[in-house]
């Protein structure tokens, strides 16, 4: 169980992106000596071919899978369905002014997979994602019949200066860190150059499979959040 106090800043590395991400309610909500976002990827837009956007602006069911997508999908239509992973891709969605699709589909799980027997009753599915995004539902899809198209609405590249600004905040202040993606733990661990005091740092994470991903490398201090 990670044990908080005041005395901690929160570390966050949600990347920099289009789309502004906040803490968590129940992490803002604490009383941090200071919370302090070290940007781990910059996120931006993919130039999307006019033959993509025909391509989505025809399928009936649309998968988006992140708040970022979502953000920079909202422009291009309004599909019969759209299925999301969890509510904060739907927020987000709906924050850029996207039009109220017909039917909402979100996984019960939280995961790609949980959106697959819903999605199996569309013929024409339209993916949009991060242009190194996870390939499982993807390929689950792939030989069901179904005309699929997968386009990258963003890319990601590391931020230049993570390591060096995950590191001066190791330096100077007792931490907590607050994960968000299975990435994010292996990413951090590996920036660290005081990878001992991270690894006894409390943690808390945002999913049952970060949890998992953490505790795997040696953190010790874990708490996924309610």
């Amino acid at each position: 169980m990670a044990q908080l106090t005041s005395a901690q800043t929160l570390l966050w590395f949600r990347p920099l992106s289009p789309l502004n991400y906040t803490l968590p309610t129940a992490l803002a909500q604490q009383p941090w000596a200071d919370s302090q976002h070290i940007p781990i990827d910059i996120l931006q837009p993919c130039s999307v071919s006019v033959g993509d956007i025909q391509a989505i602006q025809t399928a009936c069911a649309w998968v988006i899978s992140s708040p970022t997508a979502a953000h920079l999908a909202a422009p291009l239509g309004a599909p019969a369905c759209i299925a999301v992973m969890g509510a904060p891709t739907q927020a987000a969605w709906r924050a850029a002014g996207g039009a109220e699709p017909a039917r909402w589909f979100l996984s019960p799980t939280g995961e790609s997979m949980g959106l697959l027997k819903p999605l199996l009753a569309h013929q024409n599915i339209a993916v949009l994602r991060g242009k190194r995004g996870r390939n499982a539902l993807i390929e689950a899809l792939q030989g069901t019949g179904k005309t699929l198209h997968t386009v990258a609405v963003y890319d990601k590249t590391e931020h230049p200066q993570f390591a060096q600004q995950l590191n001066t905040a190791l330096a100077h202040c007792p931490v907590a860190v607050y994960f968000s993606s299975t990435d994010q733990p292996s990413r951090v661990l590996a920036a660290a150059q005081q990878a001992s005091i991270l690894l006894c740092s409390p943690v808390l994470v945002s999913h049952a499979r970060v949890e998992a991903a953490a505790l795997a490398l040696g953190f010790t201090r874990v708490k996924r959040l309610a």
